[in-house]
């Protein structure tokens, strides 16, 4: 035991610095998740109206007379295809380089 009492009131304080702490970093935690949560709603709108947006557009060409092939030899997809993800380029490893010894 030690020889030093302890003050109930500062140990009571202590007690509730520790609690808040924890609290407020549930609290933080919180407010980061739905921050989250509410970035990716706003993004899913606006991916929502991008695709509708896409699709009208598409369907206007081709009532303006474009047929599907042609307005997909200028570049653009059709609403539905995924957009193609660039291809690294692979990176030749060492042994094809050979060995400079």
């Amino acid at each position: 035991m030690s020889d030093a009492n302890l003050n109930p009131d500062e140990a009571a304080q202590r007690a509730r610095e520790l609690i808040e702490a924890d609290v407020n970093a549930k609290v933080d935690a919180v407010r980061e998740l739905v921050a989250a949560v509410n970035e990716a709603d706003a993004a899913e709108a606006r991916l929502n109206d991008a695709t509708a947006a896409h699709d009208r557009a598409w369907k206007a060409a081709l009532a303006a007379g474009w047929s599907e092939k042609d307005l997909r030899a200028t570049g653009a997809r059709a609403p539905g295809q995924t957009s193609r993800k660039p291809r690294s380029k692979r990176r030749p490893s060492v042994a094809e380089f050979g060995s400079s010894e």
